[in-house]
């Protein structure tokens, strides 16, 4: 395989520890490795900016594409260099279906998240969702709740993903089948308890990395991309070296051009350390398709 330029990891379930917050010592000295062969190093994660944990931006990578693929940043910098927020029309009917069945639901803003309280969660006097713990565990607080009528009526501005943590399992297929009917919206999940990631259909993990290597002017297929989940699929298949983690499910792991050990096996660091950079090792990840 060519040596590859540019390096995306998703985040939870594919560089992230099982805590969800840091890394491996394995996967940073691997990380650290990589750099110093002028390898550039990103993230692409559903998660929007202000989720990414500060331990993982300390790494000194170079770029982070978010929310699915709806901003990406130059870490080096500290600015976002491309945004592909939600149309307005798209983010009114996208949160019309979702005030039928779901309470609570979030919204990515501009690389924050705010909370919406469907106006039936409202009536019932619900005032925490079923998630809210682990927001105070972790952060203290819920995110800031806001008005949606209002913000749809402005347009939805800087909306880059809604994000549903949780949906009762009689309402998700439902939920799912109206979102896909108006041919409009890409759904995806990074979570297997009923959770749904709901972006427009032209925004992807794949189609930011696209731009941001056309921008760069490195070839797709000198990059390679790793990744877990349903949302990671598209940049698994746009760039030269798609690698599924081997927690991934079954049909990404065919999807993929590898696969490596899982994440919480430090999968990360021995893939680029046997296969990146093509150090000497007695085995290493296997190419599904062999």
């Amino acid at each position: 395989m060519s040596r590859s330029d540019i390096l995306f990891f998703d985040l939870d379930g594919t560089l992230l520890s099982p805590d969800h917050r840091t890394v491996s010592p394995g996967n940073q000295e691997a990380l650290r490795a990589a750099a110093a062969e002028g390898i550039k190093l990103g993230l692409a994660t559903g998660r929007c900016l202000s989720m990414i944990p500060q331990e993982t931006l300390d790494l000194g990578l170079d770029y982070a594409v978010t929310s699915n693929g709806a901003a990406i940043y130059d870490l080096k910098l500290g600015q976002q260099i491309y945004h592909d927020p939600f149309p307005p029309e798209e983010a009114a009917l996208a949160c019309e279906i979702l005030d039928r069945y779901i309470d609570f639901y979030e919204l990515f803003v501009n690389g924050k998240v705010l909370l919406v309280r469907s106006p039936r969660a409202e009536a019932e006097g619900c005032t925490m969702p079923v998630w809210g713990p682990f927001y105070i565990q972790r952060r203290g607080a819920l995110p800031p709740m806001i008005r949606l009528r209002s913000f749809l009526d402005e347009g939805a501005p800087g909306l880059e993903k809604i994000n549903v943590i949780h949906c009762p399992l009689p309402d998700l297929p439902r939920t799912q089948q109206q979102l896909t009917a108006l041919h409009r919206f890409d759904l995806s999940s990074s979570m297997s308890y009923g959770g749904l990631e709901v972006v427009p259909r032209t925004c992807s993990k794949g189609s930011a990395i696209r731009w941001l290597c056309t921008e760069l002017g490195i070839s797709l297929e000198r990059c390679a991309a790793f990744g877990d989940s349903s949302n990671d699929r598209d940049m698994l298949t746009a760039v030269g070296c798609g690698v599924a983690m081997g927690n991934a499910p079954d049909d990404l792991k065919a999807a993929a051009h590898f696969v490596a050990p899982p994440y919480d096996q430090d999968g990360i660091a021995s893939f680029i350390l046997q296969v990146i950079l093509q150090q000497d090792h007695t085995s290493g990840p296997k190419n599904p398709d062999a």
